[in-house]
């Protein structure tokens, strides 16, 4: 019998949003089952439907039965669960009241994948000096491990082993460490940027006849927990040229907004809370893409996006609830180090 109390993906229906996607981050059941105190099943709650709720800036304070799926799969006793994925499927076993005694899982089949990963690892880290002078900041340590490594054992850890890393300042220091990834058991190779292309220019130099598509591009300075399998499920299932990860990122007014109709005010609220999806960084995107760029020219990755919607390119975002922090400046790297 599985303990309904410890590790649970139980949660109650007072549960808020923000506490169903701090409790589905860190477990591997990437699906949570609301009860009332009866522990009778009255729904369910998918990463999808987390990131439903953050692309349509719901705020994450309200319950979690504003958002769950109210008619979620289920088992009695004596059924079997027939669905195996290469993800973990949790099904619900209930009594005769609907009331949970028990859980059923699949099978976890952890395949390796073959879809390529490119780091840029070019960047001079100027907003890191001095702490870059003599260290690219994809070598600089978080908790005594470089970020770049990190980054490679969280897609490693999900079945990815092919990685391309583009390489400017101090690139053979980078080099030197990682080598061919070896040390790592996964397969690295490296494109040189003779001088700096941007954000999205170094692709451009990506021998697209050795790469598996879709291709993931990262940059090597934000660490996150995000479910890569999912974004290429993602990005395949909308039939997606481009696909940027958008992290929710909540800002408060320091002042009262006032609402007005035909200059009558209407309302007053105080510092509100204004819910902005930004771009975290982290792209899918398939072959066609990198061949509209030019070899050696500098493209910054907006530039690249917007190219790509003028083109009619069906341009996508996916919304992440996992945690996901941005080395980007010295207050940064200090608070996580």
């Amino acid at each position: 019998m599985h303990n309904l109390k410890k590790n649970s993906p139980i949660i109650s229906k007072n549960f808020k949003i923000f506490q169903a996607i701090n409790k589905i981050s860190g477990s591997k059941i990437k699906i949570l089952f609301v009860t009332d105190k009866k522990n009778k099943l009255l729904g369910s709650i998918s990463s999808g439907d987390i990131r439903r709720s953050i692309r349509k800036k719901i705020d994450l304070n309200q319950s979690v039965q504003n958002i769950m799926y109210k008619k979620p799969k289920y088992l009695f006793k004596q059924e079997k669960l027939k669905i195996s994925k290469d993800y973990l499927i949790c099904v619900p076993i209930v009594n005769k009241k609907k009331e949970i005694i028990d859980f059923q899982y699949s099978e976890v089949v952890n395949k390796e994948k073959k879809n390529s990963i490119f780091l840029m690892a070019g960047g001079k880290g100027t907003r890191l000096l001095p702490l870059t002078k003599k260290t690219p900041k994809p070598l600089l340590k978080i908790k005594g491990v470089p970020i770049i490594e990190k980054i490679i054992l969280k897609f490693k850890s999900q079945g990815f082993k092919n990685f391309i890393i583009s390489v400017n300042y101090l690139g053979n220091k980078i080099k030197r460490y990682l080598g061919k990834g070896a040390k790592l058991n996964v397969n690295i190779t490296y494109v040189h940027e003779k001088k700096f292309l941007g954000t999205a220019g170094s692709l451009s130099l990506i021998d697209l006849k050795k790469t598996v598509f879709p291709i993931i591009v990262a940059n090597s300075d934000s660490i996150s927990e995000v479910d890569y399998n999912n974004l290429i499920s993602y990005h395949c299932t909308k039939k997606s040229d481009l696909t940027i990860c958008a992290k929710n990122k909540v800002f408060e007014m320091p002042y009262g907004e006032i609402l007005q109709y035909r200059d009558q005010v209407s309302k007053i609220i105080e510092k509100p809370r204004i819910y902005h999806l930004i771009n975290a960084g982290i792209y899918a995107l398939n072959k066609e893409l990198l061949k509209t760029l030019v070899k050696n020219k500098k493209c910054m990755m907006n530039d690249f996006i917007t190219h790509q919607l003028k083109n009619n390119k069906r341009v996508f975002s996916y919304p992440v609830y996992e945690n996901w922090i941005d080395i980007g400046n010295k207050v940064d790297f200090y608070n996580y180090r």
